[in-house]
């Protein structure tokens, strides 16, 4: 069992995700919007609302993504890639996707409880165990370079 850090997905990002998904989601961007993300070592799920295909239409999902560290300054190499920066697509297997009525009709805590489920049984394939297996501070020296990148883009 890995120890699931909720820090970037709080009650209020799930209730502004929640108030999206009931009053205007047919306004959500295309390419989807960030929410959130749930870190585990050097693992990440990134939670956003998007538009996938379902059978003859879209429609609105939640999905949780995960990926693991790799920018063109990081010292460790990408884990797997199958875009750039990106190693899962939101198709792929390794995501959990919720329907829009499914995730409304959730509690924050049942949501965390239901998703660190899902999680932490995904986290037993063998693609995971390097990231895992070690904890190098990506996210806070990404979350960092973020914070620097924004501070230029304000002066």
């Amino acid at each position: 069992m890995y120890e699931l850090n909720w820090q970037h997905f709080s009650a209020t990002d799930f209730a502004d995700l929640q108030v999206r998904l009931r009053e205007s989601w047919q306004e959500i961007l295309p390419g989807g919007e960030y929410y959130g993300q749930i870190r585990i070592c050097d693992v990440c799920y990134d939670i956003q609302a998007e538009w996938l295909n379902c059978e003859d239409y879209e429609d609105i999902f939640v999905t949780m993504s995960p990926f693991f560290p790799h920018d063109g300054e990081s010292m460790e190499e990408p884990y797997q890639e199958m875009v750039e920066g990106m190693p899962f697509d939101t198709a792929d297997e390794a995501s959990i996707v919720y329907a829009k009525e499914d995730f409304l009709a959730l509690s924050y805590l049942r949501f965390c409880n239901d998703a660190t489920q899902k999680i932490q049984q995904m986290l037993q394939r063998d693609v995971f165990a390097k990231a895992l297996a070690q904890d190098t501070n990506f996210w806070e020296r990404h979350d960092e370079k973020l914070r620097q990148k924004r501070g230029r883009l304000n002066e």
